[in-house]
């Protein structure tokens, strides 16, 4: 099992952010991580960029993904290293067909952050994964998150939501098998549907 956080943010692409990409992933490196997702908002990571991290820091694994607001919430979306992304009028549909297409892996992040209902039309256009655990994740609703997850079949991620160094190694995911390539690695995200995760 390799240990991986989806959700990390750096200063570089979201204004929110204070630690910059390379920091987060020295610190993660720290924390005993195996690999990390860069979801920024709106704004994909540099390919070259990216693969010159992978190398610097090889066996340590670094992906691209990105955070979108649709229908008032947050969406990961990763394994879609598509500039057509960047855009802030997404509505969730929309998003959840763009995304279907192309093979990419779909999580509600921090859900009942800003309130206490879900506005996104999950039961017809359900993601693949939710967050039920981050820094940004309410506790006093994990129940209803793991209700929500075991009705619609999704898996319960458990991600930092990192926008400083110190936040990182606090949660993670355990994915099963090896880290390698980018379509290897959402392929096995798709099989933690098949065995739900959450501490």
């Amino acid at each position: 099992m390799a240990k991986v956080d989806l959700h990390v943010h750096c200063s570089e692409r979201s204004g929110c952010a204070v630690t910059p990409e390379e920091e987060q992933v020295k610190a993660a490196v720290a924390a005993g991580l195996d690999g990390i997702v860069f979801t920024d908002h709106y704004k994909l990571p540099d390919p070259q960029r990216l693969a010159a991290l992978n190398r610097k820091y090889a066996p340590f694994k670094i992906y691209a993904g990105i955070e979108i607001t649709a229908d008032d919430e947050d969406w990961l979306v990763i394994g879609v290293p598509d500039p057509g992304l960047e855009r802030m009028d997404w509505k969730y549909p929309e998003l959840y067909a763009y995304v279907r297409a192309r093979g990419g892996f779909l999580v509600l992040a921090h859900p009942f952050r800003y309130r206490p209902k879900i506005r996104a039309d999950i039961d017809r256009f359900p993601p693949d994964a939710i967050e039920v655990h981050s820094h940004n994740t309410p506790p006093a609703f994990e129940a209803e998150i793991r209700a929500i997850a075991a009705r619609l079949g999704l898996a319960l991620l458990t991600n930092s939501d990192a926008h400083a160094a110190k936040s990182l190694g606090v949660y993670f995911n355990e994915i099963p098998g090896v880290l390698d390539g980018e379509a290897g690695f959402v392929e096995r995200l798709f099989l933690l549907k098949d065995r739900p995760y959450g501490k």
